[in-house]
């Protein structure tokens, strides 16, 4: 349909005002919400009661500091020189209770006051934060994934060390261990390392300190389970694990000394898991340590045939173990053929029915 001129065209008689004034606009409104939730659930009054006994010192204070990080961290700044940028916002001073932004050499200064001990005050509160929120979402079971995770750092920070790092291996990093729950991703504790040590060292005494914080949640053992790589397939692991009796799933190596390939060599009976997936269990696996293990061994089909005949997203015999994480989405302890993203071979024990 042809439209008249008149309709097309506009005509401007004027030149349009300006008026300069603070109009104090952000870019952050949604940080409005996050504010909401945090004074639900009295955030302040729980760094307030963790850090009661902690002599921080600083002009602003341990809650307006906190803020003031963790304000940094959900807008998006990942370094401390990013505060000047946020400096005229007027969301973030609302958000982090202060009225002069603090600079970035302040809060340097303020995070050189910590000490192992102001460490521990930030884990309770950690704790404190997870035990206020899981009761309210009613979660019929905790999935707990204990893993290690390598954070590269600058050649002079501090017990930083050359060791795995997959992606720069010349580069000094720290090797934290973390555990953290599968259905929320809240996570529950975290212990910094040296880059230089193996995934699964000083597991056992992360692990006590871990189960006394899910000791105050009040579940049945039944309720949780824990899911771990093959670094943490070893024989003290395997012993707390069975003396707590909880269910777990751990990604088991091809070691020479539990020789899983003669099972797949005596023509199993592989049974489908999915399109593409399928295994067998092997109900009694030999280890030195006189306890025997449950196994299932997994296969995926490939399209291709690689140069050395290996199923590469499953496992690389020469490579050793594989740090492939399962998905959620996939885990489930009520079927001994479930698991199908964990690579290779996965140790598996059902819990006790609640």
């Amino acid at each position: 349909m042809r439209r008249r001129n008149t309709e097309l065209r506009a005509r401007v008689n004027g030149n349009l005002a300006f008026e300069f004034a603070d109009a104090k606009l952000t870019s952050y409104a949604g940080l409005e919400l996050f504010d909401r939730y945090l004074r639900r659930m009295g955030f302040s009054g729980l760094i307030r009661t963790a850090f009661a006994e902690a002599r921080i010192g600083g002009d602003f204070g341990v809650i307006a500091m906190m803020r003031v990080l963790i304000g940094l961290l959900v807008v998006g700044g990942r370094r401390l020189e990013h505060l000047k940028y946020l400096a005229t916002d007027p969301l973030l001073r609302r958000f982090a209770r202060v009225r002069q932004w603090p600079t970035a050499r302040t809060v340097s200064r303020w995070l050189k006051r910590f000490t192992m001990k102001s460490v521990e005050h930030l884990v309770a509160l950690n704790a404190a934060v997870v035990a206020q929120m899981l009761p309210r979402l009613g979660l019929r079971t905790l999935t707990v994934d204990v893993d290690g995770v390598v954070v590269s750092t600058g050649l002079q920070v501090e017990r930083a060390r050359r060791g795995y790092n997959p992606h720069r291996r010349k580069v000094p990093s720290y090797y934290p261990i973390t555990a953290h729950l599968a259905e929320t991703t809240h996570v529950l504790r975290v212990r910094n390392r040296s880059g230089n040590i193996h995934d699964s060292k000083g597991s056992v005494g992360f692990l006590r300190e871990l189960w006394g914080q899910l000791a105050a949640f009040s579940l049945p053992v039944s309720q949780i389970r824990f899911r771990m790589d093959g670094a943490f397939f070893q024989p003290e692991v395997l012993k707390w694990l069975a003396w707590r009796e909880v269910g777990y799933a751990i990604k088991v190596p091809f070691f020479p000394w539990l020789d899983l390939q003669q099972f797949i060599r005596s023509s199993p009976t592989w049974r489908r898991v999915t399109a593409e997936v399928s295994g067998f269990v092997v109900p009694a696996v030999a280890t030195p340590w006189g306890a025997p293990l449950t196994v299932a061994i997994y296969r995926r089909k490939v399209a291709h045939r690689t140069a050395k005949n290996f199923q590469l997203d499953l496992l690389i015999p020469t490579m050793g173990t594989t740090s492939t994480r399962p998905s959620p989405a996939t885990w489930t302890t009520r079927s001994q053929t479930s698991g199908t993203s964990w690579p290779a071979a996965g140790r598996m024990r059902k819990p006790s029915p609640s």
